[in-house]
């Protein structure tokens, strides 16, 4: 099961029998703010293997109150 660390909130994940997706949206920690564009997806491989990506991690400036927000999701 996918975990939201920071600056995410997760809406729907799958888990296959190869691959497992995590769909979420961006959110600013600092104001509440919850990005209007597309959900975005990230594929990792299951059972929690950090090395090939079940760990995403990126970055964005919220466009409400123009901080710089981390976005930290780890797959299980």
């Amino acid at each position: 099961m996918a975990m939201a660390i920071k600056g995410a909130v997760l809406v729907r994940e799958y888990q296959g029998p190869y691959t497992n997706q995590i769909i979420y949206r961006q959110r600013c920690d600092n104001c509440g703010y919850i990005a209007p564009n597309p959900p975005i997806s990230v594929s990792c491989l299951p059972y929690g293997n950090v090395m090939y990506g079940c760990y995403h991690r990126e970055s964005f400036i919220c466009f409400f109150c123009g901080n710089r927000q981390e976005v930290r999701i780890q797959g299980g």
